[in-house]
């Protein structure tokens, strides 16, 4: 049992990381204007991370399986990809009425990543210090 809870911190470990570098590579992309050189990599592995650990994060697989753990979890993703989708959305008519003078591709990506990251574990926290969710 202390190697399963040892894996299960480890890997929500790797997704505070992953959410951690997302957030960085998220403030890079919106100062310096750009996704060139290591820094798409970066991205990618703090997508990895953040991926990779999630379930375990949100109490969705064994070991820790807990129905209201579960329920929480899924319930803050929802809502995380319900503020990203508008946000998305507010984006596309910012390039659409010519906005690209005002915000770059790199600069909005960055804005998605470090909002998709504080959304999803704001909802998390909030929830779970709400009580039971129906």
């Amino acid at each position: 049992m202390a190697g399963k809870i040892s894996m299960v911190r480890a890997r929500t470990i790797s997704m505070v990381l992953g959410g951690a570098l997302l957030v960085a590579c998220g403030v890079l992309m919106i100062l310096n204007d750009t996704l060139d050189g290591i820094l798409w990599l970066e991205v990618l592995l703090g997508l990895m991370l953040f991926g990779g650990g999630l379930f375990e994060f949100l109490g969705l697989t064994p070991p820790l399986k807990d129905e209201r753990t579960a329920r929480i979890g899924t319930r803050a993703a929802t809502y995380s990809w319900f503020v990203i989708l508008e946000l998305v959305g507010v984006m596309a008519m910012v390039f659409g009425f010519g906005g690209q003078d005002k915000i770059t591709m790199p600069q909005a990506v960055g804005v998605i990543l470090i909002v998709m990251v504080v959304t999803f574990l704001s909802f998390n926290w909030y929830l779970d210090r709400h009580g039971d969710v129906v």
